[in-house]
């Protein structure tokens, strides 16, 4: 019985995983594999040890906590003051805490209240405060930037200021009678470089605004405090204050009268005669009327406005000017101003005079000849200033024809006049134009 050979079963084929498979298995089985697995296996036990022990601590960062401010009432009764704008010096700090791990989610920034104590101020100048922390509850705090914060202090005043009323505008009709402040002091505190620059508290009064419907009233005025010279002084660091009651106004109380304008009765305010010659050609006023202000009745009754004290112009040769004192009638309520300028204008008097049977004078005639007049003499009318007409004599006065370069025959020619060193004057002639008859010798 002949043996057979057992026929070998082909390879079975090669699945595509195959090599991933051994790959994996030798890692599996791989001495380092097994070292990370068990480190791996030691820290989740680890972890889950230390979130089962709540009295573990852990350190926690917090990120830009608000830091507050105290103390700054007792330090304004120490008398100092920050001059410094906390907010803007100082928004946040970053804070590192050590929580227990009970706590560790729960707590936040805000628990530690993080904040700056003014009372650790000593003085006057740059002052270094820390930042403290007013519980601890959670845990102690590991760090804190910053840690502290550097200050400029002042002296911290109080001053006692006037109330000064400004009045702007006017109200149509009416005048202001009477206006003042309550309270008339008020208190400024705050940095002594700026109170002491304070000189009073300005409430500033539209008069426009007012109504005289309401001729009592009352009203509250925003005040602005000022220097000596007028300027704002303004900051958030001074406080004004009434009764210690903080205050940015007061109150003003108006009282107002019915107004009107009255004119000057001018023909009162001068007095007496010029100089003989002279006359009064017009008075002038540096006003012609001034508003009144007084009870309505009192205006009704007031028609013209006069003079205790008139101008005088008694023998004046010339202009007089000056002022006048204006009679103030009973419940006038305003100011009517006590002097007013006047000019009274003084002239010369213009005149006339005639003068009778004047000669006519020939002139200008050629030797070889002779002429005769119409008529040798005229009738003058002369009107100019009254010194000069009433000193004339008949004499002074040179009526004449002008013959020069006329020859023989008969010319109608006008009469003149001459009157030496004379004045502007004007003069009327019986006949303005006579004839005249030139003949040869």
């Amino acid at each position: 019985m002949m043996n057979s050979r057992q026929t070998k079963k082909p390879d079975a084929p090669r699945g595509p995983f195959k090599g991933l498979r051994q790959g994996i298995s030798r890692i599996l089985s791989s001495r380092w594999f097994l070292i990370a697995l068990s480190l791996l296996i030691a820290m989740v036990f680890w972890s889950i040890l230390v979130a089962s022990d709540g009295t573990l601590t852990r350190a926690k960062t917090f990120q830009n906590v608000a830091v507050s401010v105290t103390g700054e009432s007792t330090l304004r009764s120490r008398g100092y003051i920050v001059m410094d704008d906390l907010e803007t010096l100082i928004s946040g700090v970053k804070m590192t805490v050590e929580v227990t791990q009970s706590n560790y989610s729960r707590v936040s920034g805000t628990s530690y209240n993080p904040h700056l104590d003014l009372t650790d101020v000593t003085g006057e100048g740059e002052n270094e405060i820390p930042i403290s922390f007013s519980s601890t509850l959670y845990g102690p705090v590991i760090s804190c930037e910053p840690s502290s914060v550097t200050v400029n202090v002042e002296r911290y005043i109080t001053r006692r200021v006037p109330v000064v009323l400004e009045k702007t505008g006017e109200i149509e009709g009416y005048f202001l009678d009477s206006a003042k402040t309550d309270p008339t002091m008020v208190s400024v505190s705050g940095p002594q470089s700026l109170v002491s620059r304070v000189a009073r508290a300005v409430a500033k009064l539209d008069a426009s605004q007012l109504s005289g419907e309401r001729m009592s009233d009352r009203a509250s005025v925003q005040i602005v405090l000022q220097d000596s010279a007028g300027e704002a002084i303004e900051s958030e660091l001074i406080e004004t204050t009434n009764e210690s009651v903080l205050t940015d106004t007061v109150v003003v109380e108006t009282e107002l009268v019915p107004m009107k304008d009255v004119p000057l009765q001018v023909d009162s305010l001068v007095k007496g005669e010029p100089a003989e010659g002279y006359e009064l050609t017009g008075v002038e006023a540096a006003v012609q009327s001034l508003s009144v202000a007084a009870q309505q009745d009192v205006l009704d009754a007031m028609t013209v406005l006069t003079t205790e004290q008139p101008l005088s112009i008694e023998g004046a040769t010339a202009d007089v000017s000056g002022y006048v004192r204006l009679s103030r009638p009973t419940g006038i309520e305003n100011t009517v101003p006590y002097d007013v300028a006047v000019t009274a204008y003084i002239q010369e008097k213009t005149v006339e005079r005639t003068l009778s049977q004047v000669k006519v004078e020939i002139d200008g005639l050629d030797d070889t000849l002779s002429a005769s007049l119409s008529r040798a003499r005229q009738t003058v009318q002369l009107t100019g200033g009254y010194h000069f007409i009433n000193g004339l004599t008949q004499e002074d006065v040179r009526l004449f024809v002008d013959v020069n370069g006329l020859g023989e025959g008969t010319h109608e020619v006008p009469v003149q006049i001459s009157i030496d060193n004379a004045p502007e004057f004007t003069c009327a002639l019986s006949s303005p134009e006579i004839t005249v008859t030139i003949k040869a010798k």
